[in-house]
């Protein structure tokens, strides 16, 4: 019986020592994985750091650029404005050196026109007088022969 008990406690110790090195077998196998995913995990998270840094600094060139040609835009609308402001303003002198000359003239021609008028009104006075004067004779005439 000793004996028996001997080899059973022997089969149970190598079922415990096959069980011990199955087990081993396996923590060995469940640490190399585990270590395989810690690693796989930790590439994954550096590729995600990357990918989010690229599309931030993308992103941010983005935002340069657009704020870049927003200034072009508004430096080129100033420019724009600045031009047709002056344009306007060599208009408005050009227009008004116009109207001053126009004016100029007008007041030649009205100052003509008004030496014409009072030149013939005084030949007409003249014309008038003259009638008159015709007439006068006339009358003087008639009446003398009367």
């Amino acid at each position: 019986m000793q004996r028996y008990q001997e080899e059973q406690d022997q089969r149970d110790r190598e079922i415990a020592e096959q069980k011990a090195a199955v087990e081993e077998a396996r923590n060995e196998i469940f640490e190399q994985l585990d270590k395989e995913e810690r690693r796989r995990r930790a590439e994954q998270e550096y590729v995600e750091r990357l990918r989010n840094e690229l599309y931030y600094e993308e992103f941010e060139a983005g935002e340069q650029e657009k704020e870049r040609r927003r200034a072009e835009e508004q430096a080129r609308i100033t420019e724009e404005l600045m031009a047709a402001n002056e344009y306007q303003a060599q208009l408005k002198a050009e227009r008004k050196r116009q109207e001053e000359s126009e004016e100029i003239e007008f007041r030649q021609k009205m100052l003509q026109k008004f030496a014409e008028d009072d030149r013939l009104d005084q030949m007409n006075e003249q014309r008038r007088r003259m009638r008159e004067l015709e007439h006068k004779r006339n009358a003087d005439m008639l009446w003398k022969q009367k």
